[in-house]
Formats: structure tokens, sequence, C-alpha cells
């Protein structure tokens, strides 16, 4: 039976296919080294844009820091001179100027306040935040907090309670940092509830210690709940009834609790229906967690 093909004829194809072949692959082999060197290019473009947008962040943080320096010590000045003229040092001040240097003193407050929130977001940024850890008594700073801050309460009639065991854990943090994060939350629970309380609450859950502050105040949307711990975020109706803050008060209290290794939330049922901040921390013995039976 004669075939179609002779067998010189089907090497002769076969060498065909192998050169149409070896041809593709050369070509797509080609391409290929043609993007690897672009990516290669490309990869080596966005190393340098990283670096220089890394050094540009540290001249930034950099200059934060000098600037806020540079700003403290005047401004210290300012608001002692304001407090020695209003207690009457330099002799007896006309009611209508002491209204006006109360107005001044609260502005001076707001500008330290200010200075001080970047000093820590520049050591934050610069990995020169430093913490001291030790065994911490929180219950002792949630009944100093409540004297700190009853008289701001009782000038808008707003109730201060709290909260604590008579037996309470130790935890293992800072004292200072915990204690400016802690003031912080009440602060702004004070400042943004019109009537009601403020609830200093503090329980042990598991190996755990949870500080929690409990407003009945202006409440906090759904969409808001999850960024508000962000650098320069505030609450929509918070930024339009007290555009005076900064924004960096939360997001330094978040890397404050986050480096102490602890976690730090926020808890609302909506605008209006206040809000409860809260933050963990480690006990500084953990053979007072509870034991879980098996």
């Amino acid at each position: 039976m004669n075939s179609f093909f002779t067998i010189p004829d089907v090497i002769i194809l076969a060498l065909v296919l192998v050169i149409i072949m070896a041809g593709f692959f050369a070509v797509v082999i080609s391409k290929e080294r043609k993007n690897a060197k672009k990516n290669r290019d490309l990869l080596i473009k966005l190393q340098k844009l990283n670096q220089e947008l890394k050094r540009l962040d540290d001249a930034k943080s950099e200059f934060l820091s000098i600037a806020s320096h540079q700003l403290r010590t005047p401004t210290t000045i300012i608001k002692g001179y304001v407090s020695m003229i209003r207690e009457g040092s330099f002799g007896k001040v006309p009611r209508p100027i002491k209204d006006n240097l109360d107005k001044v003193n609260i502005a001076v407050e707001r500008l330290l306040n200010l200075i001080e929130n970047l000093l820590d977001i520049s050591r934050i940024e610069a990995g020169r935040l430093e913490f001291n850890i030790q065994s911490v008594d929180l219950g002792q700073i949630a009944h100093e907090l409540i004297e700190e801050f009853k008289p701001k309460a009782d000038a808008k009639k707003i109730k201060l309670v709290l909260a604590v065991p008579k037996k309470f854990p130790k935890t293992l943090t800072d004292p200072q940092k915990i204690k400016e994060v802690a003031s912080n939350l009440v602060d702004n629970a004070v400042k943004y509830t019109d009537k009601g309380e403020v609830i200093i609450d503090l329980h042990q859950e598991g190996a755990s210690v949870v500080f929690s502050i409990i407003d009945t105040g202006m409440g906090i949307a759904p969409t808001e709940v999850g960024r508000l711990f962000n650098k320069f975020v505030r609450g929509e109706d918070v930024a339009s009834g007290h555009p005076e803050g900064t924004g960096l008060g939360l997001y330094f209290a978040r890397i404050v609790v986050e480096n102490l290794g602890g976690r730090i939330w926020a808890e609302s049922a909506g605008k209006g229906r206040g809000s409860k901040f809260s933050f963990s921390l480690l006990l500084a013995d953990k053979k007072q967690a509870p034991k879980i039976r098996k």
C-alpha cells in the first residue's frame, strides 16, 4: 500500500516544524527578556522613588521636631505671664481684661497641646518614642482622672462615674504615657457630651485589663468608627462643632497602646447615642488570669 508521504518527506516536514517552533520560542524568549529588562528598570525607578520619599518623610519629621521644640519655649513663657497677670501678680486686673485673658489662656493651652502632639508624632515617626514599662495600678490612674476632670464635668453639669473593683490586678505599662492616653479619652468624652454622664470602667478579661470610657454624648457614625485612630482624622460632626482639635490624639493613643502590646477600639450605636472607647493591656502577673477548665 502506497503512503501519501515518503520517509524523506516526513523528515523534511519535521525539520520545518522544528525550525518554525524554534523561531516561535526565540521570539517569545526575546519578548520575555525585554519585559524582564523593563521590569528591572521599573523596579530600580520605584526603589529610587521610595528612597526619595523616605528621605522627604524623615526631613518632614525632623522639621516638625525642631519647629515644635522652638515653639514650645516661647509659648510656655506666654502661658506663664498670662497666668501671673490673671492671678494679680502685677496688680489688680479689671474684669473686662481678666475675661479676655481667660480666652488667651485657653488659646495658649490649645497651642501647647498641639505642640506636644506634634512632638509626640515626630518621636513616633523617628522611632524615638521610649517606654518605661513597669507594674501599674490602672485603678489609681482612674481615680486621679476623676479628680482632675471633675471641675470640667461639673461646669457642664455632667456626672462623672467611676466603676473600678476594690481589688484589681496590676498591668504592665508605661504609667506616664498610658495616663496621657486615658486622659485624652476622658477629655474627649467630657468635651463631646452635653448632658448625661461619663463612666470610667475598669475590668478584667482573661489575661488582660480593659480600661473603658463610656459617654452619653454625640456618638459616632458607623462609617467613621473604623478610621478614627488614623492620623489627622476627626469625626464629621466633631470637626464642625469643635474646630480646635488636631486629629492626632487618637492616633497617638493607638501607637502607644499597640507599642505596649495592647489594643484600642471604639464602639457606638450611632450619632446622638453616645460612644465607648476602650483599650486593653496585659496583666503584670499572668497567674492572676482565670484558669480555663478543660
